[in-house]
């Protein structure tokens, strides 16, 4: 359905969409438009409509303060909101294609993803952003999943309150501030001017720790460990012996799931993975490994 809701928001700004064609499948569902250089994006799930426009009135401010972001086509006023199934809504937004260089290797890769989040976290936007409330999109997945069984259900619903009191106590020495929210490697862009940051989706006010915490996570898809030092000297701070860290690094892990359930009905590789990743974080095993399914 997501490709239909991509192609009537190109009709409705005058975009040819005969070669659009797919990038990524996931919580967004990602396109091209090779010939006008344009990347599309579909939004879906609970606060799509507002997470899209904050994503683009973000990232305006961002590029007109000299920070290295992607950009939303000018001209269109976006998202462009169209219906799919049920009458849902799908937020529709159009932004310029990065003149993207080979990838670095991933080393190289997380030192970027630090200088650009040094950077970020010194800017104080004028936007209102949303109160961080990193679980509360999985919460809504798992209590309204026909595929989860009820242990399941119940483990989730648990173990995301705890985490979610664990956060409101807990105390992190980087301070709150503008966060990007989903700061993993694959939201940098090498370009021919250098890197720049993309998917401000989750963009919000929360302790500055969450947007390191991503690359530690890198290790449950068999990343190396050191792709996190890498980006902790670029960054030039290390808060991962602080008390905090660790119920960052839970909770992060634990929404990654949030997804998969969404999809799992129609998707047995996402099913699989879902399955996975919920029995490994309910025996408290960090030495599984995950996989990334587009």
């Amino acid at each position: 359905m997501t490709v239909t809701q991509a192609r009537a928001a190109c009709h409705l700004v005058g975009l040819d969409v005969d070669e659009l064609r797919p990038v990524r499948i996931h919580s967004n569902a990602v396109f091209l438009l090779p010939r006008a250089r344009i990347i599309v994006r579909v939004g879906r799930g609970a606060e799509a409509v507002e997470r899209a426009m904050r994503a683009v009135e973000v990232s305006r401010w961002l590029a007109g303060e000299g920070f290295p972001t992607v950009v939303p086509v000018a001209g269109i006023e976006q998202p462009i909101v169209v219906y799919g199934d049920q009458e849902e809504q799908a937020p529709v937004t159009f932004w310029e294609q990065a003149d993207i260089c080979p990838d670095p290797n991933p080393a190289a890769a997380a030192a970027e993803l630090g200088w650009l989040l040094r950077r970020l976290h010194t800017l104080r936007p004028p936007v209102v952003l949303p109160r961080f409330r990193p679980l509360d999109r999985l919460i809504a997945a798992a209590r309204s999943s026909n595929w989860l069984n009820e242990s399941d259900r119940l483990w989730i619903d648990a173990r995301a309150v705890e985490l979610q009191r664990s956060l409101d106590m807990g105390e992190f020495r980087l301070g709150a501030g503008l966060v990007h929210g989903d700061a993993q490697l694959g939201n940098v862009i090498s370009t021919r001017t250098g890197p720049v940051l993309a998917d401000w989706d989750n963009a919000a006010v929360a302790p500055r720790e969450w947007d390191l915490v991503p690359s530690a996570a890198e290790e449950r898809f068999g990343g190396p460990s050191e792709l996190l030092t890498h980006l902790l000297a670029a960054y030039d701070a290390d808060p991962t012996t602080d008390p905090g860290w660790e119920i960052l690094r839970d909770i992060y892990e634990l929404r990654s799931v949030a997804a998969h359930i969404r999809r799992a009905p129609s998707s047995p590789p996402h099913a699989r993975e879902a399955a996975l990743r919920i029995a490994s974080l309910r025996a408290g095993d960090r030495t599984v490994c995950w996989s990334a399914v587009g």
